[in-house]
């Protein structure tokens, strides 16, 4: 039965082939595991695989280098004609491709495509001016806390469509025949209003319109909060400037 135990002779015979140094035949007799040596095979043979197209691509380039365009010794017009056509068929085919004339249909798609690009770019240039934010930079040091917002101390340049309406504000008020309004309208103009600009100021009148319409409480109710909020902040920034005059 093969749950059965061996013999004690039997087993003291294969302890004594044990404890007895590795021989020559030893070496036949494969002990590794069936999955390893078939991962193996494959290896072998994906290695064998690959220098066999080597040689095979090697083979083809030196026939290509060899090959011989005039007519052999008894070889008949007609098979040397043949032997041409199917040797040089690949160089034949890109001679016609290049020497093929664009067609006006392919001419018309790349000129669309040029005006395409070409219409993006100056819509680019119309919107922003020429210029992105890429070349602005911010150095902020590891660590470092705004606890206020920037204090903006010159107005954005005016760049493409802002630029225009600005151009024309001014020659309406160079247009207004009064001084004052006309230097009235000159200072409002200076400056550059963009979109964001006027839905800020859209915003602003709503809440201005929602405070009119809360009652008394509710207004004494957001004051407070207001003050408190005032209150910390200037706690806050007097903290810290105590805290750099003394380092």
């Amino acid at each position: 039965m093969p749950h059965k135990r061996a013999k004690a002779s039997v087993r003291k015979a294969r302890q004594k082939e044990k404890d007895m140094p590795v021989s020559k035949d030893d070496a036949k007799i494969e002990d590794t595991p069936k999955g390893f040596s078939r991962l193996l095979r494959f290896k072998e043979m994906a290695i064998k695989r690959q220098q066999e197209k080597k040689e095979a691509k090697k083979n083809t380039d030196a026939l290509t280098t060899k090959k011989n365009i005039s007519i052999q010794p008894g070889e008949r017009m007609k098979d040397f004609v043949q032997r041409v056509e199917s040797e040089f068929q690949s160089d034949m085919i890109e001679a016609q491709k290049k020497s093929k004339p664009t067609s006006d249909r392919k001419k018309r798609n790349q000129e669309t495509r040029k005006q395409k690009r070409a219409a993006k770019l100056q819509k680019e240039l119309d919107l922003y001016g020429g210029r992105d934010f890429d070349d602005l930079k911010d150095n902020v040091k590891f660590g470092e806390v705004a606890d206020a917002p920037p204090v903006l101390n010159k107005i954005p340049k005016a760049r493409g469509r802002g630029k225009e309406m600005l151009e024309q504000k001014n020659k309406k008020a160079l247009s207004i025949p009064d001084t004052t309004a006309k230097t009235a309208v000159l200072k409002k103009a200076n400056g550059y209003e963009s979109e964001e600009d006027e839905n800020m100021k859209a915003l602003k009148a709503s809440h201005k319109r929602k405070i009119q319409n809360m009652s008394a409480a509710a207004r004494i109710q957001l004051d407070n909060e207001r003050e408190k909020v005032i209150e910390a902040y200037r706690a806050k920034k007097a903290k810290k400037m105590n805290d750099s005059v003394f380092n």
